[in-house]
């Protein structure tokens, strides 16, 4: 397992309080839908505006960035 770290972006200017998970990168898509949801439960104004889930690994490198849109 690794510990990853999740956040709603817009990849310019905006940056949600990062989330941090441990989890194994095959189940990386699964964590995000499910980070995905809770966010947008809390913050319905993310839906429809471009916004990305981004997941970091370790070092702080993107491994995934998932369009948050198609995960509604």
């Amino acid at each position: 397992m690794q510990l990853f770290t999740f956040s709603i972006t817009d990849l310019t200017s905006f940056e949600s309080v990062p989330y941090e998970e441990w989890a194994e990168r095959e189940d990386l898509p699964d964590v995000g839908k499910r980070y995905a949801r809770t966010m947008l439960a809390a913050n319905p104004d993310f839906r429809h505006r471009g916004m990305c889930v981004a997941i970091y690994d370790e070092a702080g490198k993107a491994v995934s960035v998932m369009p948050l849109d198609p995960l509604q």
